[in-house]
């Protein structure tokens, strides 16, 4: 498959081809996603030093991180509608109800993984591992990187996975399949 096929698709693809652009295309969407992602969350971590802690049952939470957390994922949705919109699955429904729709769905895994997730795996560190925010694991081109990034990075394989499969079932699915059955 040509690399334009890729970019563009086309009617002339086969769907075994359709389906390989496809994914190939949310890869590299969701690739750029994550990095929009990464790099909010970075920025942030870097300017903002300040730390307001909760307690939440017997456990302290940084309300500063979740507020990272939140921005870094504002940035990422509106990042990962516009590529899946005009890259991935090529709609040409109604803009509006797909992006609320779209919305909808990354709410979800906004509460389930980028803040439910995220929170549970700095609990565990900080409270059952004994293992401090601020640990640095490794260095990489002068940036410390903590265990709060390779949780951020995990996180994030997890939610292209299954961003996908939501807007390929629930999201952009239904305009195509009544594209299909007008060109029948």
């Amino acid at each position: 498959m040509e690399l334009i096929k890729i970019i563009k698709g086309g009617d002339d693809l086969t769907p075994k081809q359709q389906k390989s652009r496809e994914v190939i295309m949310y890869l590299i969407c969701g690739g750029l996603t994550t990095v929009v992602n990464l790099l909010s969350f970075a920025i942030f971590d870097y300017f903002v030093k300040a730390e307001k802690n909760v307690t939440f049952i017997k456990w302290d939470f940084d309300l500063y991180l979740l507020l990272n957390q939140t921005i870094a994922w504002l940035l990422a949705v509106i990042c990962a509608f516009v590529t899946n919109r005009l890259f991935v699955f090529r709609s040409n429904g109604n803009p509006l109800v797909e992006f609320f729709a779209f919305t909808a769905s990354r709410v979800a895994t906004f509460f389930i993984f980028e803040l439910g997730t995220f929170a549970l795996f700095v609990m565990l560190c900080e409270n059952v591992m004994g293992i401090p925010k601020d640990t640095v694991m490794f260095s990489l081109f002068g940036y410390d990187v903590t265990y709060l990034f390779i949780i951020k990075l995990v996180n994030s394989v997890i939610l292209v996975i299954v961003n996908y499969i939501l807007s390929k079932l629930f999201i952009f699915k239904r305009h195509k399949e009544g594209n299909e059955n007008e060109n029948t």
